[in-house]
Parts: structure tokens; sequence; C-alpha cells
């Protein structure tokens, strides 16, 4: 046992000192011939570490080969323990206009440790870890005034987990997002960055529920982290405390509709919001529909004002051979319904390519416009960026 865990202890040193972010692929749930986020991911609703059916499946099915197993296959953590790790380095063009852009920057974009220790069949404890990545300048804010390495570790999920298996019954209890809405990988999609699940803003959550093969449901209450916690597990944007409910019906391993709602009360504002989730896979010309729809609420108390929201994306991930998968989107979000002018639309493209098990090259295109169409006032934005991601 002491000498798996220098093991463990020795290949998570080796990634440490790189940058840090994870989340899950939704664009893998039927496509890959998984049904349940589940399968491939140790969290009941998906995302972070990876099971070995999820390893498996990256070197059998979704890159072009190699073996998919931790370190390569070179050496098997014992059956108590699970390990891995997620690095991404990325490189932008990103012009919002005026006179300072465009701007071009590389850095490293992600770097997540990940273990999982299991005590018997039913309790688990989960613990991640990385450093914070950053471009921009320093400022006084959380996610601006890291200068070194050091001062940007931090750890985005840490939990105690029982469950009765891989379906069934489970409880949870630490840091983490409440299940809800699609969990793509890139924050930058505005069903993750103004539904309340945007990067750094994770919250120590109870969260419960049931996982069955053709349906599953997720309940959970959470609260942002105290403000005496250090800065390695605080959160940088919304400090709400709420709850939110997840509830997903799946049909003939080929489509799933879900429900949502989720409620987020802060120093300034409530925000009240609920909406549907969509993923349909089409066979035959191996293309997978994902939507997600959110009506939100938000009444913010010191000005006694209220404002009703829309945010929406609708995408189609396109899998023409295997280690490919070419993905395009449409998105909205108002900011005011009832308010002219205050939406925002995104034309997203994206290809990821699988050339071996363990490595992903991405490409991504983000083209944005304000207002009611795009030349109405000539607000416009693009990102292009690519990444080169390797894990473990």
């Amino acid at each position: 046992m002491r000498r798996s865990i220098l093991c463990a202890l020795m290949a998570a040193l080796a990634v440490i000192a790189l940058d840090g972010r994870a989340s899950a692929y939704p664009q893998f749930q039927f496509s890959s011939g998984t049904n349940r986020c589940n399968q491939c991911h140790y969290a009941p609703a998906g995302g972070g570490l990876i099971t070995s059916w999820g390893r498996d499946e990256s070197g059998d099915t979704i890159s072009l080969g190699g073996d998919g197993s931790f370190l390569h296959g070179l050496w098997a953590p014992p059956a108590w323990l699970a390990l891995g790790a997620d690095v991404r380095l990325a490189a932008i063009r990103n012009d919002v206009g005026g006179t300072e852009a465009p701007e071009y920057a590389a850095f490293p974009m992600q770097s997540d440790l990940y273990a999982r220790l299991a005590f018997g069949e039913q309790v688990s404890l989960y613990l991640e870890g990385g450093v914070r990545g950053d471009t921009r300048p320093a400022d006084p804010s959380i996610a601006g005034r890291f200068s070194s390495a050091a001062d940007r570790l931090m750890s985005r999920e840490h939990y105690l987990m029982w469950r009765t298996g891989s379906t069934g019954v489970y409880l949870r209890a630490g840091r983490f997002f409440a299940p809800y809405g699609l969990r793509f990988v890139e924050h930058t999609y505005y069903v993750r960055r103004y539904t309340g699940t945007d990067l750094y803003d994770e919250t120590y959550t109870f969260s419960g529920g049931y996982v069955g093969e053709d349906w599953e449901l997720h309940a959970s209450l959470f609260a942002p982290p105290p403000a005496t916690f250090p800065d390695a597990l605080q959160s940088v944007g919304l400090r709400e405390s709420g709850g939110a409910v997840y509830a997903e019906m799946r049909f003939a391993s080929m489509s799933a509709v879900a429900l949502q709602s989720r409620v987020g009360r802060s120093a300034e504002a409530v925000r009240t919001q609920g909406g549907v989730v969509g993923k349909l896979w089409l066979d035959r010309p191996r293309i997978l529909l994902l939507g997600e729809a959110d009506f939100i609420r938000q009444q913010v108390s010191a000005a006694s004002f209220n404002e009703n929201q829309f945010v929406s994306y609708l995408g189609a991930s396109l899998f023409p051979t295997r280690g490919l998968m070419i993905g395009v989107a449409y998105e909205r979000y108002q900011e005011d319904l009832a308010v002219a002018g205050t939406a925002r639309t995104g034309l997203d493209a994206q290809v990821n390519f699988f050339p071996w098990a363990h490595f992903e090259l991405v490409l991504l295109g983000q083209y944005q416009f304000s207002g009611t169409g795009a030349t109405t006032d000539g607000a416009t934005a693009s990102l292009f960026m690519l990444q080169l991601h390797y894990y473990l």
C-alpha cells in the first residue's frame, strides 16, 4: 500500500506545476454508446475524474487508438484508488473592440489533479487540486491578484460520497457545482456564464438523488465558501446560497429531456430560474443535437428592481469519423426581456481532434454581437482559441 501511495504522489507531482479547470463532455452521451454520464465519470451527474469505462471508451471509441488507462497502462493503481490529471495549453486571439484589440496570448490554461479513495463499495472521498489560470493583469480581485503559481493553488472540487452503486441512491457533500444544465467544458458558453455555473464559482453543496438506467434525479442545497476560508478555496464571482433540482429522462439510448430549476440568493439579488435541456442522437448522420433554454427572474433588493432574463443554447455535434468531432452552435442571452437592445447573440464553431488516447487538439471560434441585429450598434466581439489537452 505504501508503494502504491508513493507512485500516486510521484504521478501527481509530475503535473502539479501547471494550471486549473475541469468539467465534462455532454457531446459524448449517446454518441459514444454510453447512456448515462456517470458511466464515464465517478460523479453521479458527470464531470471530473473518469472511470475505467470512460478510459476504455477514450481509447476504443473516441480516439483513433491508444491505451486510455492511467499512465497509458504503465502502472495500474490498486482497486481502492483512482487517479487522473488534465493539462491544457492555450493560445487565443481575442477582439472586443477598442484601440488595444485584438489581443494575443498563450498560457497554461488547466492542470487539475484528481484522486478518488474508496472505502469499501459505497463510500468514497474525492479530491481535486490545481492552479488557477489567468492572463489578465493584477487587480484587487481574487481572480487578478495572484502573481505566482503558489498564489494560484486551489481546489475546485472535494467531497465525500455515499452511493449504493453506479445506479441507485446517492448522497454527496463537499465542494462542487449542483447538477444543472449541459455542463460544458468551455465556460464561455452563455448557459454556463449566466446560470450560476461559471468558472471558479463552485459552491459548498449537499446533493442527493437517484441515478437509473433511463432516468435520474438530483436535488441540491448550496452556499458560497465562507469568507474566512483561504484563497485556495474561494470563488471569484457570484456568492449565492440556495438550491437546485435537475431531473432527466432518457429514451431508447438515443435521446434525453431534462427539467431543471435553481434559486440563488446573494447580498445583492435573488435569482430564480428554470429551464429545459434536450439531447437527440441521430445515428445515420452521426449527429448529436444539444439544446438548453433557461428563464431567469432577478430581483435586485437594494434597488427594488426586477428583471426577466433568457439564456439559450442550440448546437449540433457531428462525428464524421473516429477521433473527430465538429460542432456548431447558436447562443442567445437577453439581460432584460422588457428592454429592447439588451440581447447578446453568439455563433460558435468548434473542432475537437483526438489523435491518440490521452491527447486532444481543440480549435474554437466564437463571434458575438449585441442588440437586436449584427449592425444595430456595432458592438461585436470575436474569440479564436487553440488548445492542446492531455490527460493521464
